[in-house]
């Protein structure tokens, strides 16, 4: 008898293993997001479902305004992932850091650039006057630098303040205490209301761009693939969701934008859920777009000869294609 109860007892532990057991201790990771924007939205959608807690963690939501400081912090370890355009991983890589992107949930740009209708109507007005930016090395910063290369505008001719959050910078422009900024859904919705000058919009050009995506280090990727694996998939689940069910994204959506209009929030909604990648795979031409403009810049000669697969890595996307993960999610019907 007792040596049945141990049979069983031990087929049950098997089960428990093969199946993530309930009282195995779950790791807790950091995560860093930038913001309110809308493209945030699958980091907020693993955390607040608790997708991470599914797939065998618990997780912690930080808000670090600007890539370059979420880079930093992973850079230092305070980060296990961060949620990140490609820009910034992309230079500390250049300067000798160790990060990857593993996956890219925005593979087309949404920003665009906006002035304020009394000083600014024409690009050209941007000379002589003040732009609010998240701060040097951020993915507004890129985008700005790129509209002013194509306008032949000196950028020593601007003024640039570093404001890192969008909601303040929107303000501003309308305000009139600087010219310009760069916003993206749903701040680009709101800017209607207050008929601001739209300079550029870079949603509507054909070009990739690695705008949001999950990057780690490498060390991390080599030293425990299974929980990098683990995350990506809470990652993917939570895209999924946002593309699939609006009851439970919208709300989650409006929290972390700090929306109240609910016009607004829809639109973003809609607008976003059309946008990400199914199955999230960073795509080879974008990082390479960030490379050659990068070429441009001062200091930027070692971005000449660096080769865009030297920056992501697809190959845990793959591993969870094959294994059908994609699929079930979908419902068994494929990608």
């Amino acid at each position: 008898m007792f040596g049945k109860f141990i049979a069983i007892l031990f087929g049950f532990v098997i089960v428990l293993a093969q199946n993530g057991s309930a009282f195995s201790a779950q790791v807790k990771i950091t995560a860093g997001y930038g913001g309110e924007l809308g493209y945030q939205a699958p980091i907020w959608v693993a955390h607040e479902l608790k997708l991470f807690v599914k797939h065998g963690m618990t997780s912690e939501l930080v808000r670090i305004a600007g890539g370059a400081r979420s880079t930093a912090a992973l850079l230092a370890n305070a980060l296990q992932l961060s949620q990140s355009a490609g820009v910034a991983p992309v230079q500390a890589n250049l300067a000798g850091g160790d990060l990857v992107i593993i996956a890219t949930s925005t593979n087309r740009p949404t920003v665009s650039i906006v002035g304020q209708p009394k000083t600014v109507k024409k690009p050209q007005d941007l000379v002589g006057k003040t732009v609010g930016l998240v701060g040097p090395g951020e993915m507004n910063t890129f985008f700005f630098l790129n509209a002013l290369e194509r306008w032949g505008i000196d950028p020593k001719s601007v003024t640039v303040l570093a404001i890192p959050g969008t909601q303040p910078r929107l303000a501003a422009v309308v305000a009139g205490s600087i010219d310009a900024t760069v916003l993206a859904p749903p701040f680009s919705f709101e800017a209607e209301k207050y008929n601001l000058t739209q300079l550029a919009d870079f949603a509507t050009g054909s070009e990739p761009f690695p705008q949001s995506g999950i990057v780690v280090r490498k060390e991390l990727l080599r030293s425990n693939r299974d929980l990098v694996k683990r995350m990506l998939m809470a990652y993917v689940e939570a895209i999924h969701i946002l593309k699939t069910d609006g009851e439970k994204s919208l709300p989650i959506m409006k929290k972390y934008m700090r929306i109240t209009d609910e016009v607004i929030a829809k639109r973003s909604y809609e607008y976003y859920a059309k946008l990400f990648s199914f199955p999230p795979l960073t795509e080879e031409k974008g990082i390479a777009v960030v490379l050659k403009f990068l070429a441009t810049q001062p200091g930027g000669a070692n971005a000449k000869n660096a080769k865009a697969e030297e920056f992501f890595d697809n190959s845990l996307l793959a591993e969870l294609q094959r294994e059908g993960f994609f699929a079930r999610l979908q419902g068994g019907k494929g990608l």
